[in-house]
Formats: C-alpha cells, structure tokens, sequence
C-alpha cells in the first residue's frame, strides 16, 4: 500500500493538471479528501474480508496440525475485530503516504540491534528457499535504510503517532512493554496478549555457532550500522515533533510522486490510461 499511495498522489495530479477541464480541480477534491477515500474503501474491505482469513486461517489450522490457542485468540469468536495490523518492513519508507491513506493510523516502531537483524536476514533463505538480500553489506545498509526512515518518522509525528519498541523489551519485560503498547493504540490490556511471546522463533533459522563476519564487508558500513544501533539503545524516544522533518517526509513524498508520474505509475507494467 505505499506504492498504491504513491499512485493515487499520481492520480491526483493528473486529475487537477488542467483546471476546469480536469475532473478533481473542476470539481474541488483536495488530494487529501482522494486519499481518505480510498482509505476508508480499504479499510472497510478488509474488515468484510475478515471472515474469509478466519476460514483460511482455520484450514490450515487443521492441515498442519497447528496449536489452535493462536487461532483462537485471533478469532472473532472472543470479540469484534475493528482494527488490522500490517507488519510489512518496507512500510518504513511509506509512512507518510499510508498517513494520508488513513489520517487514524499509528505506527510502531520495532526496534532490534543491528547484528541480530542481519545475523537473520543472511539466514533467510534457510526458510523461505529465497535470499532476502544480496549479502552482509546489503544487510547492513537495508538496516540502516530502514531505522533511519524510521527515526525521521518519529520526529516528523511525535510519540501520539509514532511508538517504539525495543525488542530486548518485547523479550525481557513483556508486559509492561505490552500495556504500552496497547496504551498507545488505546486498546485495553490483556494477559493472552502476552501468550504468543512465551515461545520465542527465530524465523530464520539461525544455527547457534553462525557468525556474521564477511570480510567483503564494508567496514564503514558495518561501523555505521553499530554506531546507530548503539545510540539508538542509549537514548529516548523524542517527545516533541518536529515541523522541519514532517516537512522532509512531505517533500520525500512529493518527489516520488513527481519522479514515477513522469514514467506512468509506481507499479512497473501499469499505465493510467
């Protein structure tokens, strides 16, 4: 949804290129009035779509013999469900377009030291048959790529819209970083929210005795890594949002659009017609 962000930026701006003789500028639909739209249609599709997850989350329940406890907890049959969550990790370069998309949503930063991260992500294919990334290096500067959009995003919004977690936190003091959590997102607390975190997965498979140490490496890259993951642990979370970064994230946006309406649409093999 940060690419389809981006495609409605497009859309806008095709749509009010010429005055009275385009749609959405004859008819005065600010570019923020579109994306509400679409993102109350999203939202509102996947609420109706929730019943068709639980069907195929229960299948497979049954095929791979799994614990049923997690269904279980996810299920409607405990309450409504009216909130979703997406974890996808390239969000962090999107959010600035997905807050457009939905003025309501909150962010949490989930943050995890560095040479865990990429001890993980070089490990990926060992699950999923598939390299995540080309090497160390490109492990390293994704990292960096992605806590520093992060960062941005926490000054640009304040901690109301954007929250971080430590994930040594998530691990050692579960319930405390949990309220927090749920505090932000004004949900109540629970204690089956801590059920899932009792059994810790390591998703990528890592053998115990694997060491991240590719001398191909950059060491600037790696020093930059840890020097950023380092400060990252030692300090806070900034209270104050700032203006001049909202701007920054702003402007990112704005060339994106800019740079992808020129060629067609964010999506490779899609043109508006």
């Amino acid at each position: 949804m940060g690419d389809f962000a981006v495609n409605v930026g497009i859309a806008h701006r095709v749509g009010a290129a010429r005055g009275d003789y385009s749609v959405l500028s004859a008819m005065d639909i600010p570019a923020d009035e579109l994306f509400a739209a679409f993102g109350e249609t999203i939202n509102d599709l996947i609420l109706r779509h929730r019943d068709h997850l639980e069907k195929r989350r229960e299948a497979t329940c049954i095929e791979r013999n799994l614990d049923r406890r997690w269904l279980e907890a996810s299920s409607r049959v405990i309450g409504p469900k009216e909130r979703w969550v997406d974890g996808t990790p390239e969000y962090s370069f999107h959010i600035c377009g997905l807050r457009k998309l939905f003025p309501e949503a909150r962010f949490v930063h989930v943050f995890r030291d560095v040479g865990a991260v990429v001890r993980s992500m070089v490990n990926f294919h060992r699950v999923a048959g598939v390299q995540l990334v080309q090497n160390e290096e490109h492990a390293y500067r994704y990292w960096i790529r992605t806590v520093t959009a992060c960062l941005l995003a926490e000054r640009a919004y304040g901690p109301h819209i954007v929250h971080r977690i430590r994930y040594v936190d998530l691990m050692d003091n579960p319930e405390s970083t949990m309220r927090a959590l749920l505090n932000f997102v004004n949900e109540p607390y629970a204690e089956r929210c801590l059920e899932p975190l009792s059994e810790r997965i390591n998703s990528s498979n890592v053998p115990p005795d694997f060491i991240s140490d590719d001398p191909a490496t950059d060491p600037a890259t790696v020093e930059e890594a840890r020097r950023i993951s380092a400060e990252i642990e030692q300090a806070s979370q900034p209270s104050p949002h700032s203006s001049a970064a909202a701007d920054e994230l702003e402007a990112e946006f704005e060339a994106r659009i800019k740079h992808f309406s020129t060629q067609g649409c964010a999506f490779p093999g899609i043109a508006f017609l």
